[in-house]
């Protein structure tokens, strides 16, 4: 089985999309990178805190003879709403939660690396189910598939050998975005503690915790929503001969999953059997800014429908290749 594996990890290599998307990775990381530099409010000093406390005296000073939005309004010219009163106490009333909740308002490497896992699972996504969806279909597209099955290796160890490639060439994807995801932080925005505050935000709200557990929970809480559509692409790699087919499904499939899934909470409330559907439970990291999606679907019964779909999706998958002609 290491000499399959081995074989079917040096197919995946040989081909250049392979190298192609770390590199499309360091790119997005880095000019993700830059944009947040010039977005957001930068500070790399020692104390973040007494920065803030310098803009909060700061601002309180120019509160007395700040003039309010409706006052400017009246009179001529143009203003700029950063200078007005209620501007001045809002970004006041944010620098003293800043301090409450011991959050800086500045970037930092691990909020930066919380903000490119949301950033950058798609994109990951994306590269896995290209070269999911043409792992078995591209043995038939290049008339391949039977040199790989005269060997004396039954089929079933030959097509699992292909998932395991997959799956090392997947986590060597995530583990790739952790490395050079940190190592570009820190050369933007410096060290950072592991253990400081950052704030996140989600599609159903905002978070604040610890910078480095966070980052950790948000690739865990990814790899159940990325199992399931690695394990559909690579049943539709199967089930296809013609590998633009199989990845063109895939990559269909992959970018309307998202808007059904929206749908579907719309429409669970009055349809329950929608509940079961895989689309609104491939996004697992929701659960960490809530603890139920549509209703009263919990993390381990979310989980529980994906992995009957993940066992439902092998299963066909195996038993179809077992029973495939090989004829081309």
């Amino acid at each position: 089985m290491i000499g399959l594996v081995q074989n079917e990890l040096i197919k995946i290599w040989e081909k250049k999309n392979s190298w192609i998307f770390p590199i499309i990775l360091i790119i997005a990381l880095i000019g993700g990178s830059v944009l947040e530099m010039k977005m957001t409010p930068q500070y790399k000093g020692d104390d973040w805190r007494a920065a803030v406390q310098s803009e909060i005296t700061k601002l309180e000073k120019k509160l007395p003879t700040a003039k309010t939005e409706e006052e400017l309004m009246n009179s001529e010219g143009i203003f700029d709403w950063e200078d007005t009163k209620e501007s001045i106490e809002m970004n006041i009333q944010d620098y003293k939660t800043n301090l409450e909740k011991d959050v800086s308002p500045y970037t930092t490497a691990w909020s930066n690396m919380n903000g490119m896992v949301i950033g950058m699972k798609s994109l990951i996504t994306l590269f896995v189910v290209i070269i999911c969806a043409g792992s078995v279909s591209s043995e038939f597209s290049d008339g391949t598939i039977k040199q790989l099955l005269i060997r004396p290796h039954k089929r079933w160890r030959i097509l699992l050998s292909k998932y395991i490639a997959v799956l090392i060439y997947t986590a060597s994807l995530i583990v790739f975005l952790m490395i050079v995801g940190y190592l570009i932080s820190i050369a933007f925005f410096g060290i950072g503690s592991f253990g400081d505050n950052v704030r996140v935000m989600g599609q159903s709200g905002e978070i604040i915790a610890n910078g480095g557990t966070l980052f950790l929970k948000m690739i865990l809480y990814y790899l159940p929503g990325l199992m399931l559509v690695l394990s559909l692409s690579f049943m539709l790699s199967t089930l296809f001969k013609n590998q633009a087919i199989a990845v063109g499904v895939g990559v269909f499939v992959l970018f309307v999953s998202s808007t059904i899934g929206q749908i579907i909470q719309m429409l669970a409330t009055e349809y329950a059997w929608l509940k079961v559907l895989p689309f609104p439970h491939l996004d697992q990291t929701i659960f960490l800014f809530q603890d139920k999606i549509i209703e009263t679907i919990t993390m381990p019964a979310s989980l529980g429908i994906l992995f009957i779909y993940y066992a439902l999706f092998m299963i066909i998958t195996f038993w179809f290749f077992q029973k495939k002609d090989v004829s081309i």
